[in-house]
């Protein structure tokens, strides 16, 4: 999963560099730190680093695309033809990113029309091309959402000077700009210094199936994603998971794993009628700790953002509830602490989304099924294992209804679904 933002001025004396800084810094919870940017100014130019001070340097031109991935391989190349340059992020790894951008900008040069061009491309390649944003040396920009509906998109303005896209909603809001359209599965938008249009390739009615951890997980709090509140949806999720609690009388406070569990948690107390308490407090930055693949970096990343607020926790039956479950790394870590630094008296941990099952065969999300505690574990063990009292899981069916109720359609593979919600 990455986070892609676009930003087109319509006038040449704008520079755009502060504006990139801070659209990344807003979805700066979609990757690790790696980051990209293109930038026109006359002449097309790209530039890599870790730091947004680095990123800052090469965004000084009227518009550029930039994009924070966990990941270096196949998310960003620049490719000539005829005379015209493209420059191209995607929103995740692309193993065909080279190919697809060699095809893109000959067919830029020989058709002329971006919708004709890009409709062949996307058909040529199976239909398989994941959201991206790019810009071309003639002084245009295209903002395409993938035809598998996978990642979101959305489409802004800041009055009549600049033109936004993104990954997420709150970058547009923290630019001080207004969210004007939630990109369709298959939609492109295609700005130029006098045009701007919305077209859509490859399908006229596909609705596509949004990745579920897009909604669980990877979003803000803030976030609305097509059309949907993220806090709104994460909240009802609590409200269900509390309704599968059978020992709702014999616990004391509710505690969310921060920062992401927070809504679930929330839902689940006002449900079960027990206090929410904030029980942890994070050092530095925000860190998601299941976007980390080194064990140690994973480890180091869930105590920096879980220092236990003592006096709230101590001699308490506890209920913690987490967005979901991949490797019980972090709830291993938490319950430990919690036991043996803490001293709670009972300890009931509640997931607020189903038993993870298999790998993302969409490559959205990097899930190894060997790693999975829910895949290799049976429900009694894996309590044991996290030294729980007790382990209560969502259901399928409870996503699903909850999806209904919100309209949604989403991707549920890794869960061992084909989809929830979708009607």
């Amino acid at each position: 999963m990455a986070g892609l933002i676009s930003i087109y001025a319509f006038d040449e004396l704008w520079s755009v560099s502060n504006m990139v800084r801070y659209g990344l810094q807003a979805l700066q919870h979609r990757g690790s730190g790696r980051y990209t940017v293109c930038s026109f100014d006359g002449a097309v130019k790209c530039g890599a680093g870790s730091s947004l001070d680095e990123i800052q340097q090469h965004a000084s031109g009227w518009f550029s695309i930039a994009g924070i991935h966990s990941s270096d391989s196949d998310t960003a190349i620049d490719v000539e033809n005829g005379g015209v340059r493209i420059a191209l992020i995607v929103e995740r790894s692309y193993s065909e990113l080279e190919s697809f951008a060699r095809s893109l900008v000959k067919n830029l040069t020989s058709r002329g029309r971006v919708d004709e061009a890009l409709t062949a491309v996307v058909e040529e390649h199976q239909h398989q091309v994941p959201s991206f944003g790019a810009i071309t040396s003639r002084g245009e920009a295209i903002v395409y959402r993938g035809l598998d509906g996978l990642t979101p998109m959305v489409l802004g303005s800041y009055g009549f000077d600049m033109a936004f896209a993104s990954s997420e909603s709150v970058a547009i809001e923290i630019l001080g700009g207004d969210v004007r359209k939630f990109l369709l599965p298959g939609e492109f938008v295609y700005i130029s210094k006098n045009h701007m249009r919305i077209s859509r390739v490859g399908c006229s009615n596909c609705r596509g199936r949004l990745c579920i951890f897009e909604l669980l997980y990877v979003a803000r709090h803030d976030a609305v994603v097509d059309g949907v509140s993220v806090y709104g949806f994460r909240k009802k999720l609590g409200s269900r998971l509390a309704s599968n609690f059978d020992r709702k009388n014999e616990v004391d406070i509710v505690v969310g794993v921060p920062e992401t569990a927070i809504p679930y948690a929330v839902g689940f107390a006002e449900s079960v009628g027990k206090p929410f308490e904030l029980a942890f407090v994070a050092t530095g930055g925000r860190l998601r700790s299941m976007l980390f693949q080194n064990p140690l970096e994973k480890l180091i990343a869930v105590h920096l953002k879980m220092n236990p607020v003592r006096g709230v926790l101590e001699g308490k039956r506890v209920v913690v509830v987490d967005d979901s479950m991949v490797t019980g790394a972090t709830m291993k870590t938490v319950s430990q602490i919690l036991r043996f630094r803490i001293g709670v008296e009972e300890l009931h941990l509640s997931i607020a989304s189903p038993p993870l099952v298999g790998e993302c065969p969409h490559s959205v999300m990097n899930l190894d099924v060997r790693s999975l505690l829910s895949a290799n574990l049976s429900e009694d063990v894996a309590g044991k294992y996290l030294e729980v009292d007790s382990l209560t899981w969502l259901s399928l069916e409870d996503v699903d209804s909850v999806a209904r109720t919100f309209n949604l359609c989403l991707c549920a593979k890794c869960f061992g679904a084909e989809f929830v919600g979708c009607r």
